[in-house]
């Protein structure tokens, strides 16, 4: 007998996940009333996106899009202040009964190989979560651009899997909150950094978000869905 499809549990787990930085959510952001965005609706679109003032970082956001009850996508992105060497945690997730795409990484905010110091504190406590992730799925193959190749770190997990299953839900869910649990061990020692070292590190954050707001594939679905105004408030407050 099939297996019953179902979308998998992110947000409810992320939700819970999240808590553990005692966060107080934001109805403005860089001047923009964003409770619009708590429950979005358009055509054949349902969304939630969520952000929240957390110490250390600029913003946590949380999000969900339903697009006609086919289609979820889910995520998670922590956005280091300018003066914690955070790396930039994303999760992203979507999912369809014919498979899903996903990525979970730290964006690192230095240049690692210029920069090895920076890996070996915020990149290594990696390698074991890296390690179960390759055996659960080997040779995941994603669909990445080079700019994205370019700012991701050596940890980074991405790629299409089909079809989805309880089991690869399972699987995806628990790389992530491998990934999410050592990020928050993280950030619960950072301390503030030298602010001329910061300097170099916010502008390769501040790099980083451009590229996201510049070449982010899903802007055009959002735009059809909600207006231009509503999509471009969408992808400030994400990135």
């Amino acid at each position: 007998m099939a297996e019953e499809y179902s979308f998998p549990p992110y947000i409810e787990i992320m939700e819970e996940a999240i808590k553990v930085f005692n966060g107080e959510i934001m109805e403005s952001y860089k001047g923009k009333d964003v409770k619009v965005l708590w429950d979005l609706k358009g055509e054949g679109l349902k969304s939630r996106k969520c952000l929240y003032k957390v110490s250390k970082t600029e913003k946590v956001v949380i999000f969900l899009q339903n697009f006609r009850d086919m289609l979820m996508s889910y995520g998670v992105t922590i956005w280091p202040d300018d003066n914690h060497a955070l790396p930039i945690f994303s999760s992203y997730w979507a999912e369809s009964k014919k498979g899903s795409f996903f990525i979970v990484d730290f964006y690192p905010t230095a240049d690692c190989i210029v920069d090895i110091p920076y890996m070996e504190k915020y990149l290594d406590p990696l390698e074991t979560a890296y390690d179960k992730a390759q055996e659960y799925f080997p040779g995941l193959h994603g669909r990445s651009t080079n700019w994205f190749r370019a700012l991701t770190s050596p940890y980074c997990i991405t790629g299409d899997v089909a079809e989805s299953t309880k089991d690869t839900q399972k699987k995806i869910l628990e790389i992530t909150q491998d990934y999410f649990n050592v990020y928050a061990d993280l950030w619960k020692k950072d301390e503030p950094a030298d602010k001329e070292y910061m300097k170099r590190l916010n502008v390769r954050r501040e790099a980083i978000r451009m590229n996201f707001r510049e070449k982010d594939p899903g802007g055009f679905m959002m735009e059809k869905a909600v207006g231009k105004e509503l999509a471009e408030l969408s992808l400030v407050t994400l990135f």
